[in-house]
């Protein structure tokens, strides 16, 4: 028995019965219109009504925050698939743009060449070991490619061809030491031949050796093919001359020649497969 009224759950049984008794007394004096066993029930329960309440305003802000970081992802993930098809267009764009500014380019080389026949041809790779930048294309001898057809971009000289395969063609630069035009200089109209130095750098592709002490050729002055050896059709544009020095033998002096044209950056190209005059050698008497 003693035990028994020492155990807490007798003492928690008055707890609850006096906090009823209370409830009951502050009912009765607050003239309140609840009974007072519901106010002194409120009373007890109280407290555990707080931590609900509590409880329940945390879980409603964590509902919350967990709706907008999902939203917030969503649009995130909606604005990125927007950027990304808007970068895809402006690289169409600029593709389009570069490809029909190629072709406006051919038709005016075209127009003051109606005897030139074209092939448009892409560049499907590049030999990453050749420092004289040759490149392979996506035309070949079933497109009726052959070796020393000249290769163009706009007005400007790139290269020649050098070996063709059905679906293809390799072009050697008019930076390969072996890639030799004939060229006038178009103020002056002193001629001579280029021959291609093996450095890249800044476009600087090739030389004009032979020159002598006394040329009147200077700097920005602009070289053109002309027409002789047959491989190359007239006024073709290789370059701009960067500087004249004097070559080691004191007598005579070589230019420098800088393309207009950056072979690194093309991407498409046309073969020049005829022209009058091609095949056929001719002598300058100039």
């Amino acid at each position: 028995m003693r035990r028994f009224l020492q155990s807490r759950a007798l003492k928690a049984f008055v707890c609850v019965i006096i906090a009823i008794i209370l409830g009951a007394v502050i009912a009765a004096l607050s003239h309140s219109n609840n009974t007072p066993l519901s106010s002194a029930t409120s009373t007890a329960l109280y407290p555990l009504q707080r931590v609900s309440a509590y409880l329940s305003y945390k879980l409603s802000n964590f509902n919350d925050n967990f709706q907008s970081a999902a939203t917030l992802e969503k649009e995130n993930k909606e604005l990125k698939s927007q950027i990304e098809q808007y970068q895809k267009e402006i690289i169409g764009y600029n593709e389009a743009k570069k490809k029909l500014e190629t072709y406006e380019d051919f038709l005016g080389v075209k127009e003051e060449n109606p005897d030139f026949i074209f092939e448009s041809a892409t560049i499907i790779s590049r030999d990453s070991t050749d420092p004289y930048e040759s490149f392979t294309l996506s035309k070949g001898s079933l497109d009726d490619i052959q070796v020393n057809d000249p290769v163009i971009y706009g007005t400007n000289l790139v290269g020649v061809v050098t070996s063709v395969s059905p679906a293809s063609c390799t072009v050697s630069t008019i930076a390969n030491p072996n890639v030799n035009v004939s060229v006038y200089e178009t103020y002056t109209g002193e001629v001579g031949y280029t021959t291609g130095t093996g450095n890249a750098e800044d476009r600087v592709y090739c030389k004009l050796p032979g020159l002598t002490a006394e040329t009147a050729i200077s700097p920005n002055g602009i070289l053109a093919t002309s027409g002789s050896g047959g491989i190359y059709p007239k006024d073709l544009i290789v370059g701009t001359v960067v500087e004249v020095d004097d070559a080691k033998d004191g007598i005579s002096s070589f230019a420098t020649i800088r393309s207009a044209v950056n072979f690194a950056e093309l991407s498409e190209v046309f073969i020049i497969k005829s022209f009058d005059g091609q095949g056929v050698v001719t002598v300058n008497t100039d």
